[in-house]
């Protein structure tokens, strides 16, 4: 299993109690693109403008009312990754001196929930996700790796009553 990071960010995706993984480019999960392109002008870039949208299949602001579409374009491109087997690399990369930098690829950096209209942000690098979502949303940098926000099956990290994901952060 190969999760080309940093390039691409693992996602979570939230939808009518659902839940999806999926890897893609970075800019793909910028939920309210409009915005976001506005900061550039705003900044003296402008060069961004021009068919800015089209990597995105033309939605420019991801929100509830095209979330379908957007999971259904995912799947069609061949984004979507199988927790499980995600879960088994995890596990066999596993040992005593697991470092986080052993098993980073293989853990979620956003969390879009589009049934509480909330995108969750642990991406460590320069894009701010939170900053860019639709009105009427919440975004909120955060670690959401736990089960306040994931569903218990969704946390493969958590084992037996055991957080490895957790341990493994203290190590580094």
């Amino acid at each position: 299993m190969f999760i080309n990071k940093p390039e691409d960010v693992l996602v979570i995706i939230k939808k009518d109690q659902l839940f999806y993984w999926f890897a893609a480019f970075k800019e793909m999960w910028i939920m309210d693109r409009v915005k976001w392109v506005a900061d550039f002008i705003q900044n003296g870039i402008v060069a961004i403008t021009e068919g800015i949208h089209e990597e995105r299949n033309n939605i420019p602001i991801l929100n509830e009312r095209n979330g379908d579409v957007f999971i259904s374009l995912l799947k069609r491109d061949h984004a979507l990754y199988n927790r499980d087997e995600i879960a088994n690399e995890f596990y066999e990369r596993l040992t005593a001196d697991t470092t986080w930098w052993n098993i980073d690829d293989l853990m979620p950096d956003l969390f879009i929930d589009f049934d509480s209209k909330a995108l969750y942000s642990q991406y460590v690098e320069s894009m701010h996700y939170e900053k860019y979502v639709p009105k009427g949303w919440k975004g909120q940098r955060i670690d959401f790796c736990d089960t306040r926000f994931l569903d218990i099956h969704e946390c493969y990290w958590i084992k037996n009553g055991l957080n490895y994901r957790a341990m493994i952060m203290t190590r580094t």
